[in-house]
């Protein structure tokens, strides 16, 4: 599971920070671009939020072309969360003072609890582990790719099977793609005594298509099957009964149907800049839709130097179970604001530096082999209700990448 889940509430997934190189000699390189150059990548994430959580992800990647068409990948990723651990915890029907009885917001960005290591360490409330292996292989004008992934933390593991299939057309101009994702994972709350599984299955449909020297268009679509356990069994619901503040655990339906479509058209502006405009619209079984709007701007500002600016915004309803309070225990009930109707903003930055010959203002950059990338994201989170154990509608973060690619 990613440290933070704003990534699912923006509703789009990032853009390759390469984007500007591909737009621009997309059509003569992509041959040499269906797999992967042997590289290693290094890098180190950050994010902070104004719920006082915080999390360090540092993570290696390393891939390795076995031969002129195979390619394999290994990849390492630690999430370490520091923030108010989640010491007290309400039983099932039990009252508590809410001034007192609180959970901290480490459950709302990841869904874990603390003591990483059956404990309280000296740094972090909870660590989790990813591990994944990949293999790419070229057959003709088609890439074929498989990963494997693995995680695990103090209270869930999950295994991620991910197939990836591409085929391009008409000398690279079109490419289709289709995918599937397969995930069996394991959920054991430090505050419970009992083991569920959650499983996820997602269907990727593609389709990419250079109009013109300037325009690519491309479609994007998932369907995705959730079942089992879908709540955060550590976040409590709150209702008042007999005058009393008593908790429940969370109940949500066991399966939940998730799609999403979207539409991108990628513009080369002029010879050193490009613009991406995206819209995306989710709707899923629970009754929740959502629209996402994306704008990206990516400009060279020297031969070696990108800059890039995007713009997302997402606007949402609640889940048809979703209350700001009950009145009484109900066949589902949750209190996680994700579900609740709402809007998010996020702001993204990205620099990308890439080595080469004559740097004599960036003298760290006359290696060609090495690109340093940095990501800085600005986001909000505005819900119509606020989040029980804190009272607040509005979430801040700080999201921070910096990281080293070297090619060889």
């Amino acid at each position: 599971m990613p440290p933070v889940q704003k990534a699912a509430d923006a509703g789009v997934v990032k853009n390759s920070v390469a984007f500007l190189v591909i737009v621009f000699s997309f059509s003569s390189q992509i041959d040499a671009q269906l797999l992967p150059s042997n590289e290693t990548q290094v890098s180190f994430s950050g994010y902070f939020d104004s719920f006082n959580v915080q999390v360090l992800y540092p993570s290696i990647a390393i891939t390795k072309r076995v031969s002129e068409s195979t390619s394999i990948t290994g990849r390492y990723l630690v999430d370490m969360i520091t923030a108010a651990s989640i010491r007290s915890h309400g039983k099932t029907g039990s009252s508590t003072n809410s001034s007192l009885q609180k959970v901290d917001a480490v459950t709302a960005a990841s869904g874990r609890s603390s003591g990483g290591g059956g404990g309280y360490g000296p740094a972090f409330d909870e660590v989790r582990h990813e591990f994944n292996l990949g293999l790419a292989q070229v057959i003709g004008s088609s890439l074929l790719s498989f990963d494997g992934l693995y995680s695990t933390e103090s209270d869930y593991t999950s295994s991620t099977l991910i197939g990836n299939f591409t085929q391009y057309f008409a000398e690279n101009n079109t490419s289709i793609q289709l995918g599937v994702v397969r995930s069996w994972d394991k959920v054991f709350p430090k505050t419970e005594t009992w083991k569920k599984d959650k499983n996820v299955t997602t269907i990727n449909a593609n389709f990419s298509q250079i109009i013109s020297t300037r325009l690519i268009f491309q479609f994007l679509s998932s369907y995705t099957d959730n079942s089992g356990l879908l709540s955060d069994n550590y976040q409590r619901v709150p209702i008042i009964i007999n005058g009393k503040d008593s908790l429940f655990d969370p109940i949500h339906p066991d399966l939940r149907i998730r799609r999403a479509a979207a539409v991108s058209l990628k513009y080369r502006l002029t010879d050193k800049s490009s613009l991406q405009l995206g819209y995306r619209y989710y709707w899923d079984s629970w009754n929740l839709n959502a629209d996402t709007y994306s704008a990206d701007y990516e400009r060279y500002l020297a031969k070696h130097v990108i800059l890039g600016l995007g713009w997302r915004t997402n606007v949402q309803n609640s889940a048809f179970f979703f209350k700001p309070v009950y009145a009484a225990p109900e066949q589902y009930m949750t209190s996680d604001i994700k579900l609740d109707a709402g809007y998010s903003n996020e702001l993204q930055m990205n620099l990308i530096l890439t080595g080469g010959d004559h740097q004599d203002y960036l003298p760290f950059l006359t290696d060609d082999r090495v690109q340093y990338i940095l990501n800085l994201d600005l986001y909000l989170r505005h819900t119509d209700s606020p989040y029980w154990f804190n009272h607040l509608n509005n979430l801040f973060a700080t999201d921070v990448n910096i990281g080293i690619r070297y090619r060889y």
